[in-house]
């Protein structure tokens, strides 16, 4: 008389794939709340902030930022309570007299802007016509 296993696939074959993919759930549900915990909403991005109070900072410190000079914080604290303090006064600081820049460059002397690119791939294509049957 034939063994009765021999005719039935092993259990073995129905637990091991059902444990697998139970466990692969529970393992991805508990790094996703890890990784949010961890991280937060966009804790984790280069250069995004949360809980940030955006202050009012003098034009002189803005004219440094823009220069591309350092500006510690420590100054920008600095003349950001200056600042208030003189609008608290009821003393509003002049803004700085902006010079006219004159507007050296016509129409005709602009240079293209991708010049070492070939005209083909910047300019573009126009749409081929269907051929006929």
């Amino acid at each position: 008389m034939p063994a009765a296993n021999d005719d039935h696939p092993s259990l073995l074959w129905i637990a091991i794939p059902s444990v697998l993919l139970v466990s692969g759930y529970f393992i991805r549900k508990w790094y996703l709340a890890r990784r949010l915990r961890v991280h937060g909403i966009g804790k984790g991005a280069p250069g995004f902030q949360t809980n940030v109070r955006k202050i009012r900072v003098p034009p002189e410190i803005m004219e440094r930022i823009r220069r591309g000079e350092e500006v510690t914080p420590e100054e920008i604290t600095a003349a950001s309570a200056r600042m208030e303090a003189e609008e608290r006064e009821g003393g509003t600081p002049a803004p700085p007299a902006k010079k006219p820049q004159p507007v050296v460059e016509t129409l005709s002397e602009q240079e293209p802007v991708n010049e070492w690119l070939p005209q083909g791939i910047t300019a573009p294509k126009k749409r081929a016509k269907g051929k006929k049957k």
